[in-house]
């Protein structure tokens, strides 16, 4: 079994990437009518609030495109697959590497599903044998650890609950697995931040308006 990105989720993800250009542009132009207007001296404050907000808007959204788009370039190339014997993938990690692993069944101590809301991911845990096969490289150095996260990238939600499970299925009984079994967890939305980022905003336009306000009376 071998799961590797579809067409279809490549082309989500630089539908994404461009709707986070497009958004950097819009707040771009909004940031410059409203600089504008603060360098007329037209409503200063609020002006020099909205800039400031349109500017950092523009910039969160040219770094989502930039993360999107080097998520674009890697599902391309990652995979995961099972054979009759072990466990092989090949995954990004951080600062532009990759991680792989080739983990065989009968070295695995324990299979951990993930259990972060929204996060599709579960671990693998090998033994500490001096003479194992297995192996876990970052780019083409070999890792002493013995965990192995597997994430789910650029794959479908259900396809990825196909292949926990079915090496689930694969491993001999004496593996250890930690988890439920339907997944839902995974299914959950993820937690979103943007929500608070956007209360922060309201809160730093009305508070100080609140104060004047009392001020006054």
């Amino acid at each position: 079994m071998r799961l590797m990105a579809k067409e279809e989720d490549i082309y989500k993800l630089m539908d994404v990437r461009d709707r986070y250009l497009y958004g950097a542009g819009l707040f771009l132009a909004a940031a410059a009518v409203s600089g504008y207007l603060m360098m007329q001296q037209i409503f200063f404050w609020d002006c020099l609030y909205f800039t400031a907000v349109f500017g950092f808007c523009s910039i969160l959204c040219l770094c989502l495109a930039g993360k999107t788009g080097r998520q674009v370039m890697e599902a391309g190339c990652c995979y995961l697959e099972l054979d009759g014997e072990s466990l092989a993938v090949c995954q990004p990690e951080q600062n532009g590497r990759y991680e792989s692993c080739r983990i065989f069944y009968n070295e695995m101590e324990k299979i951990v599903e993930g259990s972060r809301r929204g996060i599709p991911e579960f671990y693998v845990v090998t033994g500490k044998a001096a003479d194992r096969e297995s192996f876990i490289l970052l780019d083409e150095e070999e890792q002493a650890r013995q965990i192995f996260c597997v994430r789910s990238l650029g794959y479908g939600n259900e396809e990825f609950k196909n292949f926990y499970r079915k090496l689930r299925w694969e491993v001999p009984g004496k593996v250890r697995v930690i988890g439920t079994g339907h997944q839902t967890v995974w299914d959950r939305k993820k937690k979103c931040k943007g929500v608070y980022v956007v209360l922060a905003f309201v809160l730093c336009y009305l508070i100080p308006k609140l104060l004047l306000v009392l001020e006054i009376l």
